[in-house]
């Protein structure tokens, strides 16, 4: 079957872009769209030579150093050769088949790496929660999971050990769509005992990252791989969330995009939902039956509906004022918002400049990001909200 000029030159633009983004954080994401402007392309981008990067104006001369030796020239091919054979599909952010609600993401990935097939739908439910739960909680997001999947609503998730794992489950039984978003590459089983659990989601929905074969389910990758939770779905339940679960911060990357959040409230006597509960507190909406979320969507669709025939200068639902953040109750974390209050650092800048552990600092900062008083950005860095 011979491809037309067309689609060949739209294949070799994407596989670029991919090159590109893999070899961050060389150039840093959030300026490839800009370099790709002022070069003509992404190929453009990937081969150019140092003295052309800098004269972009766009990157510093340890950025583009630092691309230039991690730049591999037989990277497109690799990444051609590995989607052909594993029956994975890359995604640009430029691409007519790039999921609508991704595009409305403020941090979208600039690629996608896709096997199997994204649901059609308008709208999808992600379903979220601590990897250590309750069997409350396994019961809490199978139930829910499988009302919405008769219902034709596609389930999201992340793919992990617990909440994520119960959802997929349930969808997959009642015969529905789900996919899994993963924090590492697609040739990398994590968990490995999600292994079969995978394959079935490949079949009935599809496997989701924006990383490219090789890279390993590093700590920093999962709250960068929630906000592709978040745009995918249309509205984030928690059925269950410790105080440290990285589901608070996919819930709080949902309300700052305008998503619904939905928690499942928990036993007021045991620590495993505390995260609901203060997420509950803090503008999440309450829910202990499915019934809750349809009538929401009902709304929504009906308000979708009006935006389509009656189109406004305004949006169709204003959000309610955001929450204060919740203040700072560790000297540790006071110094690390210091520290971020001249610019945007890595963890490992955090770690060096505050001279706490690296453990110390890994765990602040999540609990900074679940207040909502910090964020990372494309290149991984934290920066203050």
């Amino acid at each position: 079957m011979y491809l037309l000029q067309e689609e060949c030159d739209l294949m070799d633009t994407t596989l670029y872009l991919a090159a590109v983004c893999a070899v961050v954080p060389g150039l840093g994401r959030s300026r490839i769209p800009d370099l790709i402007n002022a070069l003509g392309s992404a190929r453009a981008v990937f081969e150019a030579s140092a003295a052309t990067l800098t004269a972009t104006g766009l990157c510093t001369p340890r950025a583009v150093q630092s691309f230039i030796s991690n730049r591999d020239a037989r990277l497109p091919q690799r990444l051609d050769y590995f989607c052909r054979h594993n029956g994975v599909q890359i995604l640009a952010y430029t691409d007519a088949a790039y999921p609508q609600s991704l595009q409305q993401l403020s941090d979208k990935p600039l690629v996608l790496y896709v096997k199997g097939k994204l649901p059609q739908a308008n709208y999808a439910l992600a379903i979220v929660g601590s990897r250590r739960c309750s069997e409350y909680g396994v019961r809490a997001a199978g139930y829910f999971a499988k009302t919405m999947t008769r219902e034709g609503i596609p389930i999201i998730s992340g793919g992990a050990k617990g909440i994520d794992t119960a959802a997929h489950e349930a969808c997959l039984q009642a015969g529905g769509t789900t996919v899994a978003v993963l924090g590492c590459g697609l040739d990398i089983v994590y968990p490995p005992e999600n292994a079969k659990l995978f394959a079935r989601i490949a079949e009935q929905g599809a496997l989701v990252t924006e990383y490219p074969p090789g890279v390993p389910p590093a700590a920093a990758n999962f709250p960068a791989r929630n906000r592709i939770i978040v745009g995918l779905s249309q509205a984030v339940l928690v059925a269950e969330a410790g105080k440290r679960s990285g589901a608070v911060i996919t819930a709080n990357i949902a309300a700052d995009e305008g998503r619904e959040v939905y928690c499942v409230p928990g036993n007021i006597f045991d620590g495993g939902s505390i995260g609901c509960h203060e997420l509950i507190r803090t503008g999440a909406k309450l829910v202990d039956m499915p019934q809750d979320i349809l009538d929401d969507k009902r709304s929504w669709q009906q308000a979708m509906n009006r935006c389509i025939t009656q189109p406004s200068i305004f949006d169709c639902a204003p959000q309610e004022p955001k929450p204060a953040p919740a203040p700072v109750t560790t000297e540790l974390g006071a110094k690390l918002l210091a520290l971020l209050q001249a610019g945007a650092l890595s963890l490992e800048k955090l770690t060096e400049q505050s001279g706490a552990a690296f453990a110390a600092v890994s765990m602040e900062l999540l609990d900074l990001q679940a207040a909502g008083l910090v964020a990372t950005d494309q290149a991984q860095r934290y920066y203050r909200k």
